[in-house]
């Protein structure tokens, strides 16, 4: 079976949630035996592909040129979605721009779910939002996200050997105000622990003020290879998301996997996916951020939430399941 991945143009160069999904799900199902291709190009040749499998309706014109493509050719079309509903999270943080783009492309948003032959939300919250949103006809497959097993295997004091910090308070995602860092280094000002951002930066200005409010204590480390992210993961105390919006936030996965005590936003999809192994904060309160981290922080470590990552969110499992939906609509 020939499968073709569709995907924006630079998921390689500006490396997000999207970027690490379709390249796990590609890994393993190429170890599943599906033949898988990644192409960016809206106009590339389909004949050789039985499916099409496009991802990310959040940034949506890419997509929205994929699908045009593949259903001009007659091409069968599985969807990941990678979706939730933005809208409060702009209004919140009065980024009227965004909320503006946001509206405007609905109506693409909406030909993705209704030409799809199936899409893949990672849970039931991901479902509901889509057939409220878009009351699409097109079948549903849950299947969640997973994470790569290579998490659990780093090593301590990795940091320690290179910066002289240990037992940090590690973020890990980009450096924009969805991840809310700031939010985080504001809310334990008074505490003397480092705190290490790891992600590429989105949003210089929002580093400016991350560093500037973060007083000496915030170290950031960009373009860290994977290779060393398990170790940073291994070292940490806790880990903390504290975002405005999360779905559900891959980096709580890994580092759960590490071994990480987790914090993570109460917004998003987050509760469904986590349940009771992590503590959840909200991203408008300070105090909210301060409790939960630092209850956290002050927590022995424990293998429940690797344990049940483990038994629950692997992304061999993923590919599996994928696997079986590609079989479904192939006969």
């Amino acid at each position: 079976m020939n499968v073709l991945f569709q995907i924006r143009k630079n998921y390689l160069s500006n490396i997000a949630g999207d970027s690490i999904v379709i390249k796990n799900i590609r890994k393993n199902l190429i170890k599943l035996g599906i033949k898988v291709d990644v192409h960016t190009d809206n106009r590339i040749d389909l004949t050789k592909y039985d499916l099409i499998h496009v991802f990310n309706t959040i940034r949506v014109q890419e997509s929205y040129e994929f699908m045009k493509h593949a259903k001009m050719h007659n091409k069968k079309v599985v969807l990941t979605p990678i979706y939730w509903d933005l809208r409060p999270y702009f209004e919140k943080t009065k980024q009227q721009e965004k909320l503006e783009s946001w509206d405007y492309n609905e109506h693409k948003r909406k030909f993705l779910f209704e030409n799809c032959d199936v899409y893949l939300p990672h849970c039931n919250g991901e479902a509901k939002f889509i057939l409220n949103k878009y009351a699409t006809s097109a079948k549903c497959k849950i299947v969640p996200y997973g994470v790569d097993e290579r998490f659990s295997m780093g090593t301590k004091h990795y940091l320690k050997n290179r910066y002289g910090i240990d037992d940090y308070i590690l973020c890990v995602g980009r450096i924009n105000r969805q991840k809310n860092q700031l939010g985080l280094i504001n809310a334990l000002a008074k505490e003397k622990i480092p705190i290490v951002l790891v992600g590429s930066v989105n949003d210089y200005d929002y580093l400016k003020q991350c560093i500037q409010a973060g007083n000496r204590k915030v170290l950031l480390l960009d373009n860290i290879k994977s290779s060393e992210l398990n170790s940073i993961y291994k070292s940490a105390k806790v880990h903390v998301l504290p975002s405005w919006v999360e779905y559900p936030g891959l980096a709580s996965l890994e580092a759960g996997l590490a071994g990480c005590n987790v914090v993570t936003t109460e917004i998003g999809s987050t509760k469904e996916v986590f349940g009771e192994f992590v503590k959840y904060c909200s991203p408008r309160h300070k105090e909210s951020i301060y409790k939960e981290t630092m209850e956290a922080f002050e927590t022995n470590k424990n293998h429940l939430f690797r344990d049940f990552i483990i038994e629950n969110y692997t992304w061999m499992k993923s590919a599996q399941k994928i696997k079986e939906i590609y079989l479904e609509m192939m006969e």
